[in-house]
């Protein structure tokens, strides 16, 4: 309930873990959820893990503010708090990791910061 009663904080545990069952449809976790067209997967790989090594250089350097810490935990948990940041920092995420928004952006369909 703290995680939804702040609307832009980052935090939601139940996109947290919406995003877990998405990325087990496909046999396991592994941060890759099943995509909408098999051309995405290049993509989704080149971005995401790019997006990922970035992310743990920007918490090393104390520089990172739009996607939870935690995220470095594994890539599954990567997805999970980036999809958290997406749907609740939008705007921030769009802004400043434009190529993680626009990867979230295709696969979910949504557009949240224009909401």
């Amino acid at each position: 309930m703290q995680g939804a009663a702040n609307a832009g904080d980052g935090y939601n545990v139940v996109l947290h873990e919406f995003a877990h069952k998405l990325d087990e449809e496909n046999n396991g976790t592994n941060g890759q959820p099943i995509l909408h067209e098999v051309s995405h997967y290049r993509e989704w790989a080149e971005v995401l893990g790019r997006e990922y090594e970035q992310f743990a250089d920007r918490v090393s350097r104390r520089k990172n503010t739009v996607i939870d810490e935690y995220g470095l935990t594994s890539p599954p948990e990567f997805f999970a708090v980036a999809t958290e940041s997406f749907f609740e920092k939008a705007s921030s995420m769009q802004r400043k990791l434009p190529d993680l928004y626009a990867q979230l952006k295709k696969y979910y369909l949504v557009d949240p910061a224009s909401w």
